[in-house]
């Protein structure tokens, strides 16, 4: 049969992550981020790269975020200006609001982001975030913002009177949650909140909900993962990766976008393109040795705990399954 060959002609929507360090590690993340993550920040002329290249591709205007990209004021800084030469808008910059000390720095560097054009910060609210981060630096950013002329965007403002209800100088864990609204607090949350159930997210729901028999779910993507081609919420590193879909852990280099990608190249992308999650269970256990469980929760889980056992074999000669940290720090 002959494959197809995975294609990325143009994009629609999308950001930068200028960095994967991140103060938090929330059970949410679907880029794994956490402290562990080596502190690099991505590099202005890595960033102008990037957005020539999502100019090219159709794309004028992105959201940037991590991570954590506050954590790195000047190099942000220098993501914005290489935004601006390149001719792509900033939507809005991401933020957890760990950075936020007092109020007269944090105006002072929200006015120099406004006058480089960021028009909006969207601001971090939700259980996960607060069991890292004390709500008391979430006002104070918005506060700051207000103060600054740059547009709050809360994510979400649902979550606000909960968060609230506790001690603001203090971050609260999801247990706490739990027992103040009830035991089916986390398992509720994903309706309530956007999380696509990849990366860390995977490892915190696969044992609240309930998994599917493996050959039911091996099998839903039969024709091809056509989630692969989606462009509507893509996004750049700070390596130049070009992350397909919603699936962190993979990487297309930027410069192979626009054009077809060779299978010997991206073996992976092209078997999951072609023949979804099942011709990827049949290449790890034929070929790898990987022994899957007896249900999932979904094809990503599968997905995930394939790939994860391919970048932990030493000699894996799978060049896609990046970046590596990533799969190192999925964990609790």
């Amino acid at each position: 049969m002959t494959q197809k060959l995975l294609q990325i002609k143009r994009l629609h929507s999308g950001g930068l992550i200028t960095n994967y360090y991140c103060t938090s590690r929330c059970r949410h993340c679907l880029y794994a981020c956490s402290p562990r993550w080596e502190k690099r920040y991505i590099e202005g002329e890595r960033a102008a790269g990037n957005f020539r290249k999502i100019r090219e591709l159709g794309c004028f205007s992105v959201h940037i975020g991590g991570g954590e990209p506050l954590l790195n004021p000047q190099g942000l800084k220098a993501v914005l200006a290489a935004a601006r030469e390149a001719g792509v808008g900033v939507e809005y910059v991401e933020t957890n609001s760990s950075w936020f000390t007092h109020q007269d720095a944090a105006v002072a560097l929200l006015r120099d982001l406004k006058k480089l054009g960021l028009p909006t910060l969207l601001i971090s609210i939700s259980p996960f975030h607060n069991e890292h981060i004390p709500f008391a630096r979430v006002k104070g950013v918005i506060a700051a913002c207000r103060i600054a002329g740059i547009q709050a965007f809360p994510w979400i403002n649902e979550f606000y009177r909960e968060i609230d209800s506790f001690d603001d100088a203090q971050p609260h864990g999801l247990e706490e949650y739990a027992a103040r609204f009830g035991d089916d607090y986390l398992p509720r949350l994903p309706g309530r909140y956007w999380i696509h159930l990849g990366g860390r997210a995977v490892e915190t729901f696969k044992t609240i909900y309930p998994g599917r028999s493996l050959e039911a779910v091996a099998a839903e993507s039969r024709g091809g993962c056509r989630e692969l081609l989606d462009t509507r919420h893509f996004h750049f590193d700070l390596d130049g990766r070009y992350i397909p879909g919603l699936c962190a852990g993979l990487a297309i280099k930027g410069e192979d976008l626009g054009q077809p990608l060779a299978p010997e190249a991206y073996p992976l992308l092209t078997t999951l393109f072609n023949t979804g999650v099942q011709g990827l269970l049949d290449l790890a256990a034929q070929h790898h040795g990987f022994q899957p469980g007896r249900s999932y929760i979904s094809k990503c889980h599968l997905c995930l705990e394939i790939r994860s056992y391919l970048a932990a074999q030493t000699q894996s000669p799978f060049s896609e399954l990046q970046p590596r940290p990533f799969y190192e720090n999925l964990g609790k």
